[in-house]
């Protein structure tokens, strides 16, 4: 497993025997050296989001894969397969640098000569994601107040948890043909932005209440900010409000005999517990 430095002790040990860790950074390509001696199979699960700017996003999404390319083909197994779990790969046409720098690093492992699986998890959720997760339950979790939802709110989302996630790549372990294969992993069916509030802020026990604003207020709204400061952010949320983000999971239900859990269900499992009303733990920071 690689570890980026001072990162060695966020990496649990299974019971069944440690892990062997290699200190690396995928920005610095020297570092990389050894970490993939003799190795016939590579899951990269490494990413840096859209929070930590453009250039931290090319630097590790892009480069950071070229990198591990070229690390397995110095010193890789012959017959090594490269697996990847890339989100933000799909979905609807509202610009995302994020998104299009993953585009890039799937690109780049179909064409690097490996075999290769692809996994595209769409909005994933799950006990532990203290980033997007923990705050969006503190926050449904409200007693009162109002959730304000641009447009109609019917626009389709397809959340999909991470264990169902996790479940799709051991499943692929047992497939037979397992090369060169593309998996779109979401929920069971897309369900509207209004439903995914209202079913979470229910499994919260909250008293939020969700609103809807037309697209014409909405609109008007950000025009009206936009006189002022930069509504870059505003705009694209509001045009993401106003598509569907579906994703066809035929071949994953079909090939791997995947079956995502309902997210009304999913929800209420993360939601048990009070972890997501604490502090993160120092090996989530």
């Amino acid at each position: 497993m690689l570890a980026r430095p001072g990162r060695e002790s966020a990496v649990e040990q299974p019971p069944e025997g440690p892990v062997e860790i290699h200190t690396g950074d995928l920005t610095e390509p020297a570092s990389l050296d050894g970490f993939l001696k003799d190795i016939d199979l590579l899951i990269h699960i490494a990413s840096a989001h859209d929070h930590l700017g453009d250039e931290v996003m090319q630097k590790i999404n892009i480069r950071g894969t070229e990198a591990l390319l070229a690390c397995a083909r110095r010193v890789a197994a012959k017959d090594f397969q490269i697996w990847i779990i890339s989100s933000a790969v799909i979905g609807a046409p509202v610009y995302s640098y994020y998104r299009d720098s993953k585009r890039v690093q799937e690109k780049l492992i179909k064409g690097s000569g490996f075999e290769w699986a692809s996994f595209r998890p769409t909005l994933v959720y799950g006990v532990g994601d203290y980033r997007h997760t923990a705050p969006f339950l503190r926050r449904c979790a409200a007693k009162s107040g109002s959730w304000w939802v641009p447009h109609d709110g019917l626009s389709k989302i397809n959340p999909v948890h991470v264990d169902d996630v996790v479940d799709a790549v051991m499943r692929y372990f047992a497939f037979e043909r397992g090369i060169d294969c593309v998996y779109e992993l979401a929920g069971p069916v897309g369900i509207s932005y209004n439903d995914f509030l209202d079913q979470t802020i229910a499994a919260v026990g909250g008293g939020l209440k969700r609103r809807n604003i037309s697209k014409k207020w909405a609109d008007r709204l950000i025009f009206l900010k936009g006189l002022f400061v930069d509504n870059t952010s505003d705009r694209r949320a509001s045009a993401y409000f106003n598509l569907h983000h579906q994703h066809d999971i035929t071949n994953a239900k079909g090939e791997l005999g995947w079956s995502p859990r309902p997210y009304a269900q999913g929800i209420r499992e993360v939601a048990q517990g009070d972890w997501w009303r604490k502090d993160p733990p120092a090996s989530a920071k």
